[in-house]
């Protein structure tokens, strides 16, 4: 029988504590037991479907090298993005990221859910508005 942190290694969930929250973050909605089976279910269909991608070393490494392609954001992401800068000020960035971990403000409706969704948190930090809001 593994332990969760067992788990949470072959399933490739970083050791931090942020990197951990962030992933049982989506289960907080659940109570007790069924918070914790919900979890480690997520857990282990993580670790069958890395182990089911092909494991030479060479696909791996360029696997690692290789940017997956996300979306382009539609007009209306990229109004919703500029209105929450101009919102927030010249820090929008870490405060959309720390609403979108569930901490306050809870001012970013759909856009944070939609865009947590679609894009990465890594993305955020290399996005750049084209006309930033000054104010």
């Amino acid at each position: 029988m593994s332990t969760i942190g067992d788990l949470e290694r072959r399933a490739g969930i970083g050791g931090s504590p942020a990197e951990r929250t962030a992933f049982w973050r989506q289960f907080h909605h659940l109570e007790g037991e069924a918070f914790l089976n919900a979890g480690a279910a997520e857990l282990r269909r993580l670790i069958a479907a890395s182990e089911a991608e092909p494991a030479s070393w060479q696909n791996t490494r360029v696997a690692r090298c290789r940017r997956e392609a996300l979306p382009p954001l539609t007009a209306e992401q990229q109004a919703a993005l500029q209105a929450y800068a101009a919102r927030h000020g010249r820090r929008w960035k870490s405060i959309l990221n720390t609403a979108r971990m569930g901490g306050p403000p809870h001012d970013d409706g759909g856009l944070r859910r939609g865009l947590r969704n679609s894009h990465a948190p890594s993305w955020l930090q290399s996005y750049g508005l084209r006309n930033p809001a000054r104010r």
